[in-house]
């Protein structure tokens, strides 16, 4: 009974390795993939045959082609020999006719060309070469025309030879140049073919020899698959005496690991000092089928430190304490392959004494292997998403948190135990924001929409819901994030919680808004000049003498200088607003010394206007800045001073510099004419923007420094009375 049982389960386990050879594929199945194979074979060479083919007859296309090619020189030479034969007044009939017949051939010709070009080649370098040929053709043509017309015209004839002479050169060097097209044409195509039948023969016997390849491997297979089995049925009947003597091992070990995966076994008789694997377990640990383990030798086979440590120690727990254990640990095989296992052992007691050690080995490397590498990238993306200020936060389906990354910690200014599972995402919402949506959604659904509903109800209808949202801060500012919630289903499609991911779009609503700025200054300052070029030009059309043709042309020329003006100083803001902060040059400079550089080149207007400048650095010198944007935040603010100054009082400006808030600012106070910044104060820094009259007003300094301190993360402001004087405050 004993040798039935064993047999059986050599069986299945040899059918499990040996599938392919105790279930051979059948005859008619093996035939069908023989036709198979075949078919495909001859579909390669008809492949072949008709690429070939084609490519011939493109060959013969194009011998055609270059021979009417060929053939329009003799045309046209043959046009002038026939000419000349008309003079014969015996048979200028006769000639005339001919004349005619060769003309027609060589309109025919030359249609087909081109027809031949456009309908087949599609080149554009014999469409070049047909164009520039063209006008020669033409008059070739009309001048024959005109002797066939009359031919006893003597004038007419002259100008025929005349036009042959000038134009019959010219067109045999354009027929020259076709011909080589058609002839590099046809050399590549030919190329071309030798190329296809090259790979054609190498792809063909590739296929041949994959073809038999695959026809006998079966065979050899089966031998091999064969050869194994006849072995393994050797080594079974041996081992079949040697199981009958182990009966009662066999079947404990059989039932006790029948709930496990039946990879491996093994025995440690603890009476004996004897040790026994199964022939799996041997593998595993690349022994050969004859090898004799022990104890320690096993302990020995698992990787030195943690791994080996730990199965001592549970061993040496389970003789003890008649305790089991299951662990994976690592081993390094008799080939030296560090390799992870599960090893589970179970003790047996006998009058409290352990005798024995049983259990089952599995290999269960790739498993393992494939769990580290899965919690390696799972923590590589974690770590990707919370590197940056991504915010990513999971709610049930009550608007609780569950998840909050380091992306949202980051962004918002709360840490994640603040907020799981104790708030909402009510918390960092924009309450009035909120509302206003809730109305909104309600409107359009017609019903009441609050809560944590109107952030969710597109993703609960399964659609993308990517909306514009104003996040709160723990410190009370305000960012702009564009928010895409998405619902989490289980496998029968209900939602179980929601993701948010939420990305600071502050940076881009704010470029958005200086370039709606921009295009709005733009539009403004360039409506004016040219509607007055547009009234120039009607008022020009309907000048009548030359001086008021000459006064208008004067006005186009000083429209046109502002036009140029106004460009200039767009280009210049486009040019600081492209340049951005990373672009710009910065070195460490002082304050004193660059406005020293300013007092120099201002000196003459400072002079002429007895101003008064009194400069104090004494808190601040130093600064971090683009040495050319410091000059002109300081040429610019000081000469608007002294430009506006009050005529009634010397101008007196005051430079000064403070640390306020951990930042640098810049104060220039005047007392001169002020600015009625209630009527002003919106478009104080526009282009073109004026609120005195002085000859030399442009309205484009304030602009300009604008977009200089602005492009450095700077703030600029203003404060001012009429007739008192002006601060431009500056914040690096």
């Amino acid at each position: 009974m004993l040798t039935f049982f064993c047999l059986k389960i050599e069986i299945l386990f040899l059918n499990n390795r040996y599938k392919l050879s105790l279930n051979p594929t059948p005859k008619k199945l093996e035939k069908n993939k023989y036709k198979i194979l075949l078919i495909f074979f001859i579909l390669i060479i008809i492949a072949n045959q008709i690429i070939i083919s084609n490519s011939i007859s493109k060959q013969s296309s194009d011998a055609e082609t270059i021979n009417i090619a060929g053939k329009q020189r003799m045309y046209s030479q043959l046009i002038t020999k026939m000419a000349l034969y008309t003079k014969n007044a015996n048979l200028q009939d006769d000639n005339i006719s001919n004349l005619k017949k060769v003309i027609d051939s060589f309109k025919k010709a030359d249609t087909y060309l081109k027809q031949k070009n456009k309908l087949q080649y599609n080149i554009e370098s014999l469409d070049i070469l047909f164009n520039k040929n063209t006008p020669y053709f033409n008059k070739i043509i009309s001048s024959s025309n005109k002797l066939i017309e009359d031919p006893n015209n003597e004038v007419v004839f002259n100008q025929f030879f005349e036009t042959i002479k000038n134009n019959e050169q010219p067109f045999l060097n354009s027929m020259d140049a076709i011909v080589n097209e058609y002839q590099k044409l046809s050399e590549n195509r030919l190329s071309f073919l030798k190329k296809m039948e090259y790979f054609f023969i190498t792809f063909t016997s590739i296929s041949l020899f994959a073809i038999i390849f695959f026809m006998f491997l079966p065979m050899f297979r089966k031998n091999k698959a064969l050869t194994n089995l006849n072995k393994e049925l050797e080594k079974f009947k041996k081992e079949i005496e040697q199981k009958e003597k182990d009966k009662k091992s066999v079947e404990e070990i059989l039932h006790r690991t029948n709930s496990v995966a039946r990879i491996g076994t093994w025995e440690v008789d603890l009476i004996n000092k004897e040790v026994s694997w199964s022939k799996v377990t041997k593998e595993i640990h690349n022994t050969k089928n004859d090898y004799i383990p022990s104890l320690e030798k096993g302990i020995d086979f698992y990787k030195e430190g943690y791994s080996r440590d730990r199965i001592t120690k549970v061993i040496d727990n389970s003789i003890k304490n008649n305790s089991s254990w299951d662990e994976e640990l690592q081993i390094v095989t008799a080939q030296g392959k560090n390799i992870w296992v599960r090893a589970i052992g179970q003790p047996e007691f006998i009058n409290n004494e352990c005798v024995r050690l049983y259990g089952t080995f599995q290999d269960i490397n790739t498993v393992k292997l494939a769990q580290i590498e899965l919690k390696k990238a799972n923590e590589e993306l974690n770590a990707i998403l919370d590197s940056g200020t991504i915010s990513i936060i999971r709610t049930d389906t009550n608007g609780i948190i569950t998840y909050f990354n380091e992306g949202a910690e980051k962004l918002l200014g709360y840490k994640s135990e603040e907020l799981i599972n104790k708030k909402t995402t009510a918390i960092f919402h924009d309450k009035e924001e909120v509302l206003k949506r809730g109305k909104k959604l309600s409107t359009k659904y017609k019903k009441e929409i609050t809560g944590f509903d109107l952030l969710t109800r597109l993703a609960r209808n399964n659609k993308v819901d990517s909306t514009k949202w104003t996040y709160i801060k723990k410190d009370g500012t305000s960012i702009d994030v564009q928010l895409s919630v998405s619902a989490i289903r289980d496998k029968k499609g209900n939602i179980v919680a929601f993701l948010g991911v939420g990305t600071d779009i502050t940076k881009l609503t704010e470029q958005n808004k200086q370039l709606a700025s921009f295009a709005q200054i733009a539009s403004h300052n360039l409506r004016a000049p040219v509607s007055n070029l547009s009234s120039l030009l009607d008022l020009y059309d309907i000048c009548e003498t030359s001086e008021e043709k000459e006064f208008t042309f004067g006005k186009f020329r000083t429209v046109i200088a502002h036009l140029s003006e106004t460009l200039n100083t767009l280009i210049e803001a486009i040019k600081i607003r492209e340049k951005r902060e990373s672009n710009i040059e910065i070195k460490t400079l002082s304050f004193s010394k660059v406005f020293k550089k300013t007092e120099e080149i201002i000196s003459e207007k400072i002079s002429r206007l007895n101003a008064v400048i009194i400069s104090d650095f004494s808190s601040i010198d130093t600064i971090k800045y683009n040495e050319s944007y410091l000059e002109s935040i300081f040429i610019n603010l000081i000469s608007n001073s002294l430009r506006y100054s009050s005529p009634e009082r010397a101008p007196r400006i005051e430079v000064t510099t403070t640390i306020n808030a951990g930042k640098i600012e810049l104060k220039i106070t005047d007392n001169g004419l002020g600015i009625d910044l209630e009527k002003h104060g919106h478009k104080l820094f526009g282009l073109n923007q004026v609120f005195h009259r002085h000859k030399d007003s442009k309205g484009v300094g304030l602009y300009i420094v604008k977009n200089q301190i602005e492009s450095l993360k700077g703030t600029i402001s203003c404060t001012s009375e009429i007739d008192k004087g002006t601060t431009f405050t500056i914040t690096f």
